[in-house]
């Protein structure tokens, strides 16, 4: 029986040892984009707001895009932590007031976002809406 529990004792141990090795956690970001505005469409600013959100680990950098071109725009981003049992997500909110006749006349707008090695984006512009185009035409 002495032989039984040696061999218990040592598999608990390799098992211990090999999960020190295990490959660590990565959970890709979900992405959202969409535009937001008050009043007429066309006569207030527009802000659009990149969310990306059930991420893990944390590190993550969101670049903006006009017409896919690099936006020299400082965008306002918030950071956000979650915890469900045991598992930390992370969230992030890119908003960005791009430049409203670009915006009105059909440009795109590209929120791109880099993590673990990984790109993740969302275009967006006033036509994706076909009604939201007719109105302005």
């Amino acid at each position: 029986m002495k032989f039984r529990n040696d061999v218990a004792s040592y598999s608990l141990f390799h098992c211990i040892l090999c999960s020190c090795k295990m490959k660590p956690r990565i959970v890709s970001p979900n992405i959202t984009l969409y535009p937001v505005w008050k009043g007429k469409l066309g006569n207030s600013a527009v802000r659009l707001i990149c969310t990306l959100s059930g991420f893990y680990p944390d590190k993550l950098s969101v670049e903006w895009q006009h017409d896919q071109r690099p936006l020299n725009i400082v965008p306002n981003e918030l950071k956000l932590q979650s915890m469900e049992g045991r598992e930390k997500t992370f969230s992030l909110s890119s908003e960005i007031e791009p430049n409203i006749t670009e915006w009105t006349t059909g440009s795109s707008f590209t929120c791109k976002a880099t993590h673990e090695g990984s790109e993740y984006e969302k275009t967006t512009s006033i036509c994706e809406s076909k009604y939201e185009c007719e109105l302005l035409h």
